[in-house]
């Protein structure tokens, strides 16, 4: 009997570090949330003259933490800001967090913790079967490093919708089609524009069956939040109609006076960057992550820019596209881009702490 849970015990001990490397999955991921969580930490103190970890709840982390504490309230009636345009997975999440009797607040920054490193994991998985190990290594360094990445310590849902979505192509590349079903539907509840994996997913199995089996039940499940929409508000897509009363800007409005929006430059560029090193690799990656990255960027052109910097890190197809490029870099030019990047998150991370810009 002892030999036999031994046996187990070491093979359960195989499974884990071939899940979650040390060198190349948790120590990007420790480094990466210890530094995010100091500036995080750092800039509110300064801020507050005294230590301020409620940074980490700023911005949509204050609504999702109201949703969950209370719900979402009456019907919007024009002009005000109102919770209908989030979707209820996350703020269900910390609600149950708290029914479970742990600390809203803190208890779901550990649980994003948590859900980012199972993300790595899924990236250097990825990364490695379409690039190699050297290149596998520098994505998952990239997408922990990269000037957004401190929102995955936050109360956003960011953490979430990366490890689905990476975790999705991945079980479907191993044909493991039902519990990939179930992490669309988590996409597709996480947030609105969630759906576009079902898209993507089509490009990438190229199969009505498995179409059906992968997307069919995220489909009943909007169409079941859009019912309890319709119930509340009398507007089945009140979490798009919603967000007209919140200040969007678009490309056509940035275009025409680009310096009354300033606070957007810091997207456009994240964003660009991301797009950039995707069109550069795009020979080398299948065409569904493309497709999925257009269509989770491209739409908030028009939609409202503000949070693409977000957006951009919570893709992991143009951090596969970085490991590449950095990788066939020189070790200089490697070490030039992670130093920008550590240090353009520093000044992200004043922005939206200190300055009150929105990540």
């Amino acid at each position: 009997m002892a030999i036999g849970t031994r046996s187990r015990r070491a093979q359960l001990a195989r499974a884990v570090g071939e899940l979650f490397p040390l060198r190349e999955v948790v120590v990007p991921w420790l480094v990466s949330r210890l530094y995010s969580g100091i500036l995080v930490v750092g800039a509110g103190s300064i801020l507050h003259s005294s230590f301020a970890p409620s940074g980490f709840g700023k911005w949509d982390g204050a609504w999702y933490l109201q949703i969950a504490r209370h719900g979402y309230g009456p019907e919007p009636d024009g002009g005000i800001q109102t919770a209908w345009p989030f979707f209820p997975l996350f703020p269900g999440i910390i609600r149950l967090v708290d029914a479970l009797g742990f600390p809203d607040r803190g208890a779901t920054g550990v649980l994003n913790h948590a859900v980012f490193l199972v993300a790595l994991a899924g990236i250097w998985r990825i990364a490695r079967r379409h690039t190699g190990n050297g290149p596998a290594r520098l994505a998952v360094w990239a997408i922990a490093l990269f000037p957004g990445a401190f929102v995955f310590s936050m109360i956003y849902p960011s953490s979430i919708f990366l490890a689905a979505t990476v975790w999705t192509f991945v079980l479907i590349e191993e044909r493991k089609d039902v519990p990939a079903s179930a992490l669309v539907v988590v996409t597709a509840l996480i947030r609105p524009n969630g759906v576009v994996l079902a898209v993507a997913l089509l490009v990438a199995v190229r199969s009505w069956r498995r179409a059906l089996v992968l997307c069919g039940p995220a489909a009943v499940a909007v169409l079941g939040w859009s019912a309890v929409c319709w119930e509340r508000t009398g507007d089945p897509l009140v979490f798009l109609t919603a967000k007209e009363d919140w200040p969007e800007v678009t490309i056509k409005a940035f275009a025409l006076a680009p310096w009354d929006f300033d606070y957007v430059f810091p997207h456009l560029f994240l964003a660009a960057g991301a797009l950039g090193a995707l069109f550069l690799v795009r020979k080398r990656i299948p065409v569904s992550w493309t497709v999925f990255t257009l269509l989770y960027l491209v739409p908030s052109l028009g939609l409202g820019m503000v949070g693409l910097g977000r957006y951009a890190n919570e893709c992991f197809p143009p951090f596969v596209a970085a490991g590449e490029l950095l990788h066939r870099a020189r070790a200089s030019m490697r070490a030039l881009a992670f130093t920008l990047a550590v240090v353009a998150q520093a000044v992200c991370v004043w922005w939206v702490i200190h300055d009150n810009y929105i990540p």
